[in-house]
């Protein structure tokens, strides 16, 4: 193969086949293992993908339940994969599993090449993915498109950096299908990398050519192109006096120890980004510093557009950033050489063994992600789904508020904005309402082929929260909210049409 050296030369390498398989194999394992700790904590959005995904692989459905077409999985791509995967190994969970740990495999493979491109240290691969994979609020995304996400981002640097700009394209569009919001990295990064940025348009030509046929298809097939969570989730209320600028002291002020652990790449990279900035008033960048800086800046590129849009501080949302930041610190540590190297591998060193021992710390197998913001755990959504389908089969039902666990194990219709196409429309009117004129006129390009006269469906019960302990009844479970001091109960109350 060839590789690019430090003073922009290129030379052939030649690596043996089986060396070549060690890596990514032990890349597998150590995914595998990660998947068995979090595997019965998969957060409420996880379920929700996981519901779309077994809908798609075994009915060739859309839609968070059978009765209902829906737009809301934020991830096209993910419940795509995750859709044909199902259809295979029959098992939600499973799907998510292999799609984790190929998530993984790929992310190590483009990175080993990364890394011999830029004259990285052979160890770059395994501090990034090690990283990755300990980090308490990645492993807290399990199920959701954070692992696809940095498989890609991970293509983009190796491509991007081979000044290869139609493969940087053709990962960008497929990232952009992982997540909208993430065709701001994808920019950030190529404006930065000199071989993608001279052939902008060409870049961007494929990138278009990979995501434009899932739009149009989305826009006429299921009513919008852009799925419907930019606008549910943009503008959302604050949480605790915090907004999306201030999330990481939110987290911090819950769950202090894993907050740190999860937040300190981002800071590290923030602080390479900077370093490098600095560099390049005495000097030429060399490669890998131009790599650095591409895949840091596009982080905060998308850290700062989530904070204009004013969104909640839900967890996934920082993804990106940590992302990024891993990324960026690891090539800045792996492209020292001696004693300078020394500081920086000890403080990676650190960072892996504090992560692991939060992990490790929160039991085995976890029961609640590290890090989340749900009512419920896992456990107990899927026992309330179950006696729900028991207690009132064929019933519509609302949610509480969290309806992806409940309706993967319910398989009946639970029914809220994310499900039901009615309630969106109550919140794209009132959205426009308050919106002006350049925003008015985007929701209403988006959802030009949706049929506005849709209704809320009308429901048989209702699952609300009471925060106070309640006598045990047949339609009550007990549930602690993250926040809460306390635990609670939801309460299966029949409306008085049922």
């Amino acid at each position: 193969m060839t590789v690019t050296t430090a003073d922009g030369r290129t030379r052939s390498v030649v690596r043996p086949a089986a060396t070549g398989l060690a890596l990514p194999a032990a890349a597998a394992v150590a995914a595998i293992a990660a998947f068995l700790l979090v595997h019965d904590a998969l957060i409420d959005d996880a379920h929700i993908t996981m519901s779309y995904g077994r809908n798609l692989g075994l009915h060739l459905h859309w839609g968070l339940i059978p009765d209902e077409v829906a737009n809301s999985a934020t991830s096209p791509l993910n419940v795509l994969l995750l859709g044909a995967i199902t259809a295979v190994v029959r098992d939600g969970v499973v799907a998510v599993g292999v799609l984790f740990v190929a998530s993984i495999v790929v992310a190590t493979v483009w990175l080993r090449t990364l890394a011999r491109q830029l004259e990285l240290s052979r160890w770059f691969p395994v501090l990034a993915v090690g990283l990755l994979l300990v980090n308490p609020l990645m492993l807290s995304t399990v199920g959701l498109e954070p692992y696809l996400c940095a498989a890609l981002v991970a293509g983009l640097l190796r491509y991007g950096t081979a000044d290869r700009p139609v493969a940087f394209g053709l990962v960008g569009g497929l990232a952009v299908l992982a997540r909208p919001d993430l065709g701001v990295l994808v920019a950030g990064i190529a404006l930065v990398l000199p071989g993608v940025r001279r052939r902008l348009l060409r870049t961007a030509a494929v990138a278009l050519a990979v995501v434009l046929p899932w739009c149009v298809f989305s826009w006429f097939a299921l009513g919008s192109a852009v799925p419907d969570t930019l606008v549910i989730k943009a503008g959302s209320a604050r949480w605790g006096g915090h907004e999306f600028w201030t999330g990481p002291l939110l987290y911090y002020g819950y769950m202090p120890r894993a907050a740190l652990m999860a937040f300190l790449p981002a800071l590290a990279g923030v602080l390479v980004l900077l370093v490098v900035l600095v560099s390049r008033v005495r000097a030429r960048w060399v490669p890998w510093q131009h790599a650095a800086a591409a895949v840091g800046l596009g982080g905060i590129a998308h850290y700062g557009v989530y904070g204009l849009l004013h969104t909640s501080p839900y967890h996934w949302y920082f993804t990106p950033l940590i992302i990024c930041g891993i990324l960026s610190a690891a090539i800045a540590v792996a492209a020292l050489r001696g004693w300078r190297a020394m500081a920086p591998v000890i403080f990676g060193v650190l960072l892996v063994g504090g992560s692991l021992a939060v992990d490790l710390g929160h039991g085995l197998p976890w029961k609640r992600a590290v890090i989340e913001t749900n009512w419920a755990s896992a456990a107990q959504y899927e026992r309330i789904g179950k006696d729900i389908a028991a207690a009132m089969p064929g019933a519509t039902i609302e949610s509480p508020g969290e309806i992806g666990t409940i309706a993967y194990y319910c398989e009946c219709p639970i029914v809220d904005q994310f499900s039901d196409r009615g309630r969106v429309i109550a919140v794209l009117n009132e959205k426009e309402k308050n919106a002006g004129w350049l925003v008015r006129f985007l929701i209403r390009l988006n959802y030009a082929n949706l049929d506005r006269s849709e209704r809320p469906r009308p429901v048989d019960a209702r699952l609300v929260y009471q925060s106070a302990l309640l006598p045990d009844g047949p339609l009550q479970w007990e549930a602690r909210h993250w926040a809460e001091p306390v635990p609670g109960r939801l309460v299966l109350e029949r409306t008085p049409n049922s």
